[in-house]
């Protein structure tokens, strides 16, 4: 087989692992409900069964770049894939709350273990630029298709008949068993063996402190806040002890020039830290907004799983189509493109509102949808840019390990935050008005976020994207 079709292989068994890990955090949106009825989930345990696989994600992406150096990337991606099989059969046959949780945790494990070395093999694999372009495309495309598909199939899912297993929320873990056998057979044919014979062995030791830290945290703000609940009043501090002993100990490494899992100059770096707080509110407003859209979707407006899911679906079809165009929107507009971008998002989620209070979707919901995953695909690629610019070669891997922590740490604290106000003004009624009610909350936490980032983005300097860049060339 020529080299040029190998590599597409590998291509295709690497974006079918990055896409299973974006799946698996949209898929449980849509089951949400039938999680709840299958195994008396309660509110802030739902919100733990998605909050906890971010949280895994994010505390193990550092570590899973890292292992990936040193171990090789073939070797860890397929330990990734071996553990995502397995714990997500194990959610499949999950008898209580307690056991998804805790093997949703380890799912998101497995899926940072896998992610890094995604992007690190299509650099090894792609030197050309032009190569290495297109294949970065359809990494960014797989998220669109991620994002939608999830939806999608857990909506489908929901509603087969449960013929094996007595419940079909089951299927949406399930089903990546067969992906992942598939998977592994391709990536053990195709995927050359690769590490970086410079490598350091990784700071174990810190990375356990800072999940520990991040789980403490999760875990004060959605269970911590329930009524007659302690968690939030010892489960903060403590995780502020570890988070901070996290830092510190980083601090220390530095300063006798030993490896640190987290290198704190990054934090130096003006663009680092104003693409930190855009990717921050960002994140609050993003995955909570899709967690609190399934649960309107279906609780508040009483459609079926299926009906629901094939409704987000047009988002993700306008993340696709916006993603096709917006890279070369940027070099020509620069930041102009990300506050378009926001803008079409405060309008889609101010049109839903309107829209929602009539109880109604139909053609108007869906080009709303659209416009919706439209401006997304505009403004969050973009922030990854804004976060490397200007960063020295040989910090750009730990700054993107530590830009993708935090984008997943921020997603599971939205998740967090948000699922509280909504539950809160819920408060166990079932009726539309309080549903209704309870979604426009959500959304205004949201707005506000949106608003903050249209501020910052506003205060940027043009120069922050390539428009700056373009312009001294033409000045020349």
């Amino acid at each position: 087989m020529k080299t040029k079709n190998k590599k597409k292989i590998a291509l295709l068994v690497l974006l079918l692992a990055h896409l299973m890990t974006i799946v698996d955090i949209f898929i449980v949106n849509i089951a949400i409900p039938s999680i709840q009825q299958g195994l008396g989930t309660t509110h802030s345990e739902i919100q733990l069964v998605i909050a906890m696989y971010m949280i895994g994600f994010a505390s193990f992406l550092i570590i899973g770049g890292k292992a990936g150096d040193h171990y090789g990337r073939k070797n860890v991606f397929l330990l990734g894939t071996i553990i995502f099989m397995i714990s997500s059969a194990c959610c499949g046959f999950a008898a209580t709350s307690e056991q998804l949780i805790a093997l949703r945790f380890f799912q998101g494990v497995s899926a940072g273990l896998m992610s890094p070395q995604v992007l690190s093999y299509i650099q090894v694999l792609f030197t050309n630029h032009q190569e290495r372009t297109y294949a970065i495309g359809w990494y960014g495309i797989a998220i669109g298709i991620g994002t939608m598909l999830g939806q999608f199939l857990g909506g489908f899912l929901i509603e087969l008949k449960p013929y094996i297993i007595d419940q079909s929320w089951r299927y949406i873990f399930l089903i990546n068993v067969p992906i992942c056998i598939v998977t592994i057979g391709l990536a053990n044919s195709y995927l050359k063996p690769s590490k970086d014979q410079n490598s350091i062995k990784m700071d174990y030791a810190s990375a356990a402190i800072l999940c520990i830290g991040l789980v403490f945290l999760i875990f004060s703000l959605t269970i911590g806040l329930e009524q007659d609940s302690n968690l939030y009043n010892y489960g903060l501090p403590v995780s502020m002890l570890f988070i901070t002993g996290f830092v510190l100990r980083q601090k220390r490494r530095m300063k006798i020039q030993k490896q640190t899992l987290l290198n704190l100059t990054l934090f130096t770096f003006k663009n680092f830290n104003m693409a930190v707080v855009l990717v921050a509110l960002f994140m609050l407003m993003l995955d909570a907004y899709f967690f609190v859209l399934a649960l309107f979707l279906q609780d508040g407006l009483k459609l079926a799983p299926m009906d629901a899911g094939y409704f987000v679906v047009f988002q993700g079809g306008g993340f696709i189509l916006s993603s096709l165009f917006a890279a070369k929107w940027v070099l020509r507009f620069g930041k102009n493109v990300l506050l378009f971008g926001v803008f079409l998002l405060i309008v889609a989620l101010i049109s839903q509102l309107v829209l929602f209070y009539q109880q109604q979707i139909g053609f108007t919901g869906y080009i709303i949808m659209t416009i919706h995953g439209f401006g997304v695909a505009l403004v969050l690629p973009s922030f990854a840019n804004i976060a490397l610019k200007g960063i020295p070669e040989n910090m750009i891997g730990n700054a993107s390990g530590v830009y993708s922590t935090l984008q997943q740490l921020f997603g599971a604290i939205g998740i967090a935050l948000t699922g509280g106000v909504f539950y809160s003004i819920l408060d166990d009624n079932s009726d539309f008005t309080h549903f209704y009610k309870a979604f426009q909350y959500g959304l205004l936490l949201h707005l506000s976020c949106l608003i903050a980032v249209l501020c910052i983005l506003i205060y940027l300097p043009k120069s922050v994207l390539p428009l700056g860049v373009m312009k001294n060339k033409k000045a020349l």
